[in-house]
C-alpha cells in the first residue's frame, strides 16, 4: 500500500517560506505556494504542486486553495503584521484544520492567538535554539 503524504498550503515565498515548502515538498509532501511576488513563485514552482501568483490575504483567493482539505496551512507574510493577521483570520473561517504562522513579535502573537487555535513560530529563535542544543 502506498504512503499517503500530507497536502500543506504556504502563504508566503520570502526565505522562510520558500524553504518551508522545499523541505516539505522534498519529504514528498503535496505543496501549494502563494505569494503576491511572481519572481518569488517562479523561483519554487518546480517543486510545488500547485503555485500561485496571488494575494494571500484576500478571501476570494483563499476560498479557492480548498483550506479545509489541507493538513496544515503555513502563514509567513515576513514584517506585513496586519497582512499576516487578515490572512489567519480568513485561514481560520475557511475551516483550516491546523494553521502555523511565522510571528513577528510578542504583540502579533497575541493578537493571532486571540483568533483562534493558531500556532505561531518565530523562526530565528527556533533554530538558536536547536543550534545551541545540538552543539558538542
Amino acid at each position: 500500500m502506498a504512503e499517503k503524504h500530507s497536502r500543506f498550503v504556504v502563504i508566503g515565498l520570502g526565505r522562510f517560506g520558500s524553504a518551508l515548502a522545499r523541505r516539505l515538498a522534498s519529504n514528498g509532501h503535496r505543496v501549494t505556494g502563494v505569494d503576491v511576488d511572481e519572481e518569488a513563485v517562479q523561483a519554487i514552482e518546480d517543486c510545488l504542486a500547485d503555485a500561485l501568483v496571488a494575494d494571500g490575504a484576500d478571501e476570494e483567493v483563499l476560498k479557492a486553495l480548498d483550506l479545509p482539505n489541507a493538513d496544515a496551512v503555513f502563514i509567513s507574510l515576513g514584517d506585513h503584521a496586519n497582512r499576516s493577521i487578515v490572512a489567519t483570520m480568513f485561514v481560520l473561517e475557511l475551516g483550516a484544520k491546523r494553521v502555523l504562522v511565522k510571528g513577528i513579535d510578542a504583540l502579533h502573537a497575541k493578537i493571532l492567538r486571540k483568533l483562534g487555535k493558531v500556532e505561531v513560530l518565530f523562526a530565528e529563535e527556533a533554530m538558536a535554539r536547536y543550534v545551541a542544543d545540538h552543539l558538542v
